[in-house]
């Protein structure tokens, strides 16, 4: 599962990117700004992914309890939502992975 502290970490990051690219933008005279209600859709579209990968964990956590406590769980069900919540979380890894390497280039830009 994915913790609170661990979504508000890739959103403080997030955030702290688009600050940059503001700034870099007011310097070079763009004038094409995000205004903070894109901010806000940003930030509430990435909470929702984040929020629907959880669920999908906790979903493959529940089918894989049930299939062990000998409830009517089909085999194929299991390794199904398992699969489905690795492959989630893979994605939403690697997304994070890029963002955070696009910060980093951001941040050793010279000004």
């Amino acid at each position: 599962m994915i913790s609170d502290k661990t979504v508000n970490g890739v959103l403080g990051l997030l955030q702290q990117a688009q600050e940059v690219h503001r700034k870099s933008s007011e310097l070079a005279g763009f004038s094409g700004v995000e205004s903070s209600a894109t901010t806000g859709k940003f930030s509430d579209s990435i909470m929702e992914v984040i929020k629907d990968v959880n669920s999908q964990q906790m979903q493959a956590s529940e089918t894989r309890a049930s299939f062990e406590y000998s409830e009517d769980m089909p085999l194929t069900q299991v390794i199904l939502d398992t699969q489905k919540a690795s492959i989630a979380f893979e994605a939403t890894l690697q997304i994070r992975n890029k963002v955070l390497k696009a910060y980093q280039d951001i941040m050793s830009m010279p000004v």
